[in-house]
């Protein structure tokens, strides 16, 4: 395989949003607003978003017992009464299913503890897998990895959340925020030394996406636009996040005005 339809390989993963196929068995989705693609069971729509949270929580800790559940989701007071009820596990478990021979998808075992069944997915799992392979090598399948990784996010991790809703979940947004940007920097970072600018072009929004103000990947767009002799394209993205940074109020960090300094002063 040649390095030019490596770079076009790498370019058709990143920029291609996560496959919205037919699913037969439930995937809980985190890296984006929240969703339960696959459940084919009965569930009130009104429950449909406390279910949705229940599902995340039960995602991120498996063999959570019903106490875990209840001081995690809701802790200190309970619903008000114009409120919908919390959701029950059994409930989940009615909405989530089960496979062809009968075997729920949710399970419960004889602590009382309750546990998704290894064919319900997880887009976090399959992106730490996808991160773990991708960090073992610099070869063009472990780029393909980090890429694959990157095209499982849809937006920012959690996004849309309602109001009130998965406070439990604020370290695991934080961890899945680092990774994308992690992820997307480093990337960008094995393709400029290729030369393969589009690539890293396109790994960065990816991690722009989710993390608009991380400077990090600022400096590695500009750094790809300038190397890449794209003195527009370098000028505009400036200008983006110039304008960022006015708008929140924030300076810019030490290192991106060094690197700035050292890109637009060059002929």
């Amino acid at each position: 395989m040649t390095a030019r339809t490596d770079a076009d390989d790498l370019l058709a993963i990143l920029r291609s949003p996560e496959a919205h196929t037919i699913r037969t068995t439930p995937r809980v989705r985190l890296l984006g607003p929240v969703d339960v693609l696959g459940a084919s069971g009965p569930a009130d729509p009104v429950a449909l978003p406390a279910l949705t949270e229940l599902a995340a929580y039960l995602a991120l800790h498996p063999g959570a017992d019903p106490a875990a559940v209840e001081r995690a989701l809701h802790p200190g007071d309970h619903a008000r009464p114009d409120q919908a009820p919390p959701a029950t596990l059994a409930e989940l478990a009615a909405w989530v299913g089960g496979d062809p021979d009968g075997r729920a998808f949710l399970r419960q075992d004889a602590l009382d503890t309750y546990t998704f069944a290894p064919t319900v997915t997880c887009d976090w799992d399959e992106f730490r897998s996808l991160y773990r392979r991708g960090m073992r090598s610099t070869s063009t399948t472990a780029d393909a990895a980090l890429a694959h990784a990157l095209a499982l996010v849809r937006g920012a991790p959690f996004a849309e959340a309602p109001a009130g809703g998965y406070g439990w979940a604020e370290t695991e947004r934080q961890d899945m925020l680092a990774a994308v940007v992690d992820t997307a920097h480093e990337l960008a970072a094995r393709r400029l030394q290729y030369g393969d600018h589009r690539s890293a072009e396109a790994a960065v929004f990816r991690g722009l996406a989710v993390a608009p103000d991380v400077e990090l990947l600022h400096r590695d767009l500009f750094y790809a636009y300038a190397s890449a002799g794209a003195r527009d394209q370098l000028l505009k993205a400036v200008n983006r996040l110039d304008a960022l940074s006015r708008r929140t109020g924030r300076s810019l960090d030490p290192d991106t005005v060094a690197l700035l300094r050292d890109l637009l002063s060059s002929p």
